[in-house]
């Protein structure tokens, strides 16, 4: 099998039994997991100190969620862009109020475009590369969420194992136009907004910066103004996730 779950759910629970909230025994226990079992996990964006996560966790046990991560990936395998790559998939629970852990867009945003937060000698396995699908407390935890996360995982793992890492504007909206087509057309769950107007608004707007390799400019087309603001960046005149929009669209176009 060239992809394969790595089961680690039950695991991530069983954090939130050590110790109490914010207490150095549950950090451990969290490090324990990530670093010093037989490898290096890539779990940076869960926090052992998020107030959501436990209850989340149990509902993703409860409707087995990694059985059915197991199966879509099986339906993956078929996708003919999935052809050549190697890789172990991990569920990983991202929450962000009130831990202190996480910022939602920046962390979306490094998940999307920056890769596993690993030494370069464990970003590669015996089993292939490392493919985390990031899952949000916010987010309803139902079958068609996990299955929109876990192909845009893979499918923008199997972008980047052709292309690199995306470096500029339109490198981030071919490999996100990739994965959120293969995701169904969701981000984080919820449809993207395709309204012809502020498409054609987007495009113009974003045109003298397809080449830009400048990050805040790159985040700013990509999630909008209010989350641009939100990070400390200038904004663009954007509307929310535009270039999110934009991206599947695009893609859409050339696939049809």
């Amino acid at each position: 099998m060239r992809l394969i779950l790595h089961p680690i759910l039950r695991e991530l629970r069983a954090v939130y039994d050590v110790g109490e909230l914010y207490s150095m025994e549950r950090y451990w226990a969290y490090k324990r997991l990530m670093v010093d079992g037989p490898e290096l996990l890539p779990l940076g964006d869960f926090s052992p100190m998020g107030k959501r996560q436990p209850e989340y966790l149990d509902r993703l046990i409860g409707m087995e969620a990694e059985r059915q991560a197991a199966e879509f990936l099986k339906a993956v395998e078929s996708e003919p862009w999935s052809a050549g790559l190697h890789g172990r998939v991990l569920l990983v629970v991202a929450d962000q109020p009130g831990n202190g852990w996480t910022q939602r867009w920046l962390t979306d945003a490094a998940w999307r475009f920056e890769g596993e937060k690993l030494p370069p000698s464990a970003q590669q396995t015996a089993a292939g590369r490392w493919i985390t699908v990031q899952l949000w407390t916010h987010v309803e935890p139902t079958p068609a969420y996990l299955r929109s996360q876990l192909r845009s995982a893979v499918r923008r793992a199997a972008w980047q194992a052709h292309h690199g890492r995306p470096l500029t504007l339109d490198a981030m909206l071919q490999q996100e136009g990739a994965a959120l087509a293969a995701g169904d057309g969701a981000f984080g769950g919820a449809p993207l907004p395709l309204d012809p107007d502020d498409l054609a608004y987007t495009r113009e707007v974003l045109a003298p910066l397809r080449n830009s390799d400048h990050w805040p400019a790159c985040f700013a087309a990509l999630y909008g103004d209010e989350a641009a603001r939100e990070v400390g960046y200038p904004a663009l005149g954007l509307s929310s996730l535009t270039g999110f929009s934009l991206a599947l669209a695009e893609t859409s176009v050339v696939a049809g």
